[in-house]
C-alpha cells in the first residue's frame, strides 16, 4: 500500500502531540483524502469545534466552527465585524458560510519537507486564544442577542 503525504504529515503531527502529551485531547478520523484531528476549545462557556485538516495538498488547515445558524437579518453586521477582524489578523480568516455559519481558518505549508507540527499546533493554540480573548465575545453578543 502506498504511503500518501497526508499520512506522513499526520504521523508527524501525531508524534508531536504524543511528545507534548496532548494527543488525548484530539480525536483522529480519516475520510477520503483527509485526516482530521478534532477537538473542542472552551470559549465564554461554550465548547467550540476545532479541526486540523491534513491532506495531500501543499497545505495543512485549521478550522473552527464558532457559530451556526446566523440569522439572515444579522448578516450585514456580522460581515462588517468579520472584515474588521480579518484586517487585524491577516493570516487568520473569518468567513460567514452560505449555510450561515461563522468559521475561523488558518492554513500552513503542508509540504512534507517543510511541515512543522510544532508550528501548526502552537499557532493553532495561539489562534484560539486570540479568538477567545478578543473576538468570540463580540461575535456572540452580535449573533446570539435578540
Amino acid at each position: 500500500m502506498a504511503t500518501y503525504p497526508r499520512h506522513k504529515k499526520a504521523r508527524m503531527l501525531r508524534d508531536f502531540m504524543i511528545e507534548t502529551n496532548v494527543v488525548g485531547m484530539f480525536k483522529e478520523d480519516e475520510a477520503e483524502n483527509t485526516i482530521f484531528f478534532r477537538t473542542a476549545y472552551p470559549m465564554e462557556g461554550d465548547s467550540v469545534q476545532v479541526v486540523i485538516n491534513i491532506d495531500d495538498t501543499p497545505y495543512a488547515g485549521v478550522q473552527s466552527l464558532l457559530f451556526k445558524d446566523v440569522a439572515p437579518e444579522k448578516k450585514e453586521a456580522v460581515l462588517e465585524m468579520l472584515n474588521q477582524f480579518n484586517l487585524k489578523y491577516p493570516t487568520m480568516k473569518y468567513v460567514l458560510t452560505q449555510d450561515h455559519c461563522i468559521i475561523a481558518s488558518m492554513f500552513f505549508t503542508g509540504l512534507e519537507a517543510q511541515f512543522n507540527a510544532n508550528m501548526v499546533l502552537g499557532t493553532t493554540i495561539e489562534m484560539l486564544k486570540k479568538i477567545a480573548s478578543e473576538h468570540y465575545g463580540l461575535l456572540k453578543k452580535l449573533v446570539v442577542e435578540v
